[in-house]
């Protein structure tokens, strides 16, 4: 079965640590997997102001790039934005129709049947992986405690399944920590419109955090991670891709996961 990974526009300027980490992560556990050759934007929100069909065909392009097997991505907003897309062709085979009318101009077309689309964590967990990962872990070492935030589009209104995260973490040697926000708002886009709501936000998810003991919280999407970064640093917490946090204990070079700076 043929594996893509759509990195997004993030991985070229806003989360480049998250990109450079997660090719290291799957050369370390030797996953055949080739980056989507030719992507574009999956409109992100930007795209909100405009007749969904204009959304729809960006997606759908990509979709369309990878044809059939599994595409993979990290950034949340891509996971919901191609989700919902397969998800509205479907419901709407006019609109499915008239996108691969357009698509074929480039020799592309898109069969949702043919295409399964995964989040990282979803790909992590399958059983095979899992494997791999907990045979490459180099050494437990200390067990650093951690908590996990998925933000809002992983948790609606297509959710993973429960507890992804926190698996990976505590198979790769981490002290996952309970942590109740986990699914909270950390107020999205609103940076351009309401930085004191979002910095209200912010502070109460990295308190909240904070006072479970935790050194590192575990993220996968860009702009949470920026959000949070930005509005509600705290001295005593640092926000992490999750990515990053299980290339250390696979033994990657500091370099290689995009933390020079060091975790530790």
């Amino acid at each position: 079965m043929r594996i893509f990974y759509y990195p997004g526009c993030a991985s070229q300027h806003l989360a480049r640590e998250l990109h450079r980490a997660v090719e290291a992560l799957f050369m370390a556990l030797e996953l055949e997997i080739s980056i989507l050759e030719d992507w574009n934007c999956c409109g992100a929100r930007e795209i909100a102001r405009f007749p969904p069909t204009v959304g729809w065909f960006l997606a759908t392009r990509n979709l369309a790039l990878a044809e059939e097997g599994i595409l993979i991505t990290t950034c949340s907003l891509c996971y919901h934005n191609l989700k919902r897309t397969s998800r509205a062709l479907q419901k709407y085979p006019e609109a499915l129709q008239h996108i691969n009318d357009i698509l074929r101009e480039e020799g592309l077309r898109y069969r949702p049947e043919r295409l399964q689309i995964l989040h990282l964590l979803e790909f992590l967990c399958k059983k095979e992986n899992l494997a791999r990962l907990v045979s490459e872990v180099k050494g437990r070492g200390e067990k650093i405690p951690v908590v996990s935030f998925y933000g809002c589009f992983l948790s609606r209104p297509f959710p993973l399944e429960s507890g992804l995260m926190e698996k990976l973490l505590d198979i790769s040697g981490f002290e996952v920590k309970p942590y109740s926000l986990a699914h909270y708002c950390c107020g999205g886009h609103l940076p351009r419109t309401d930085s004191p709501v979002i910095r209200e936000l912010c502070t109460r998810l990295l308190l909240a955090a904070e006072r479970t003991g935790a050194r590192f919280m575990g993220v996968c999407c860009p702009v949470c991670k920026t959000n949070l970064e930005i509005y509600g640093p705290r001295k005593d917490l640092k926000v992490v891709y999750l990515p990053q946090l299980l290339g250390m204990r696979l033994g990657l070079p500091p370099a290689i996961t995009g933390l020079e700076g060091g975790l530790i």
